[in-house]
């Protein structure tokens, strides 16, 4: 199939990179962010995202890469592979046991690939066109008749680090939502929560779009696992996936309704 061999070699990959930090001691340190809001980053963050970068160079010297801690791009070509080492870093730092590492291969600017590995589950997520979605290996398909509203679990991303007008936005939305669904979970890690609706185990997920290693790869495995991607809030720099259209539109009507995203 096409970029099979791409999917494969991203998927040892991503458990060779978690195998040099998942067990280890993280030795965090507090890293700095615009908005001054308390985050960290540890030593192997950078680490595992040079066995990553290192590897790709070997196998695709030609294609470019971006992750998240250097965040410039190198390469030119129309291939770029789009990497988080460790997302979730304060989760892992805390033994929190939400947390992954997650790569995806975009061409021409779209997306063709993306694996999400969660060592503390040992759940590899795999996602392709032409082979869909998958969760070691087994097939992964939204529900053939999805919950409604009321009886939802909306995976929300944690509070904006980036933009305060994003943060107001999602206490809005929170206080909205209280009485309208049946949970509202924050796993604190993109990849758990796109994780979670690709495996059907929540049924919506809503957040900002921050950065493109943040997203990108868990967007991916959604669509191609059948979820829906509203369009409409992408335009405003916010991603809700949910498990059909029908529940996306109920939560845009109820939960949304007068709240300026």
């Amino acid at each position: 199939m096409p970029y099979g061999e791409e999917l494969a070699f991203a998927a040892e990959l991503v458990r060779r990179a978690a195998s040099a930090y998942h067990g280890k001691d993280p030795c965090a340190r507090t890293k700095e962010n615009g908005m001054g809001v308390y985050d960290v980053v540890t030593d192997l963050d950078v680490g595992t995202e040079e066995i990553i970068r290192g590897a790709i160079r070997e196998r695709y010297p030609d294609d470019g890469f971006v992750g998240e801690e250097t965040s410039a791009r190198d390469g030119s070509g129309s291939r770029e592979w789009i990497v988080d080492p460790i997302d979730g870093t304060l989760n892992y730092v805390r033994g929190i046991p939400l947390y992954g590492t997650q790569i995806a291969l975009a061409v021409d600017g779209e997306p063709v690939m993306s694996v999400i590995y969660l060592p503390a589950q040992d759940e590899l997520y795999t996602a392709t066109e032409e082979d869909g979605a998958r969760l070691n290996g087994s097939p992964l398909r939204m529900p053939a008749e999805p919950r409604d509203l009321k009886s939802s679990i909306v995976a929300m991303c944690d509070f904006s680090r980036k933009s305060q007008r994003f943060r107001e936005v999602q206490y809005r939305i929170i206080g909205s939502m209280y009485d309208r669904v049946a949970r509202i979970k924050m796993f604190g890690a993109a990849c758990v929560d796109m994780a979670m609706i690709a495996s059907g185990r929540a049924d919506m997920h809503f957040r900002y779009m921050n950065h493109v290693w943040d997203f990108l790869p868990g967007m991916f495995l959604c669509r191609c696992a059948g979820a829906y991607i509203h369009p409409g809030l992408l335009e405003k720099g916010f991603l809700l996936i949910a498990s059909d259209e029908k529940l996306a539109q109920s939560f845009c009507d109820s939960v949304l309704g007068n709240i300026e995203v």
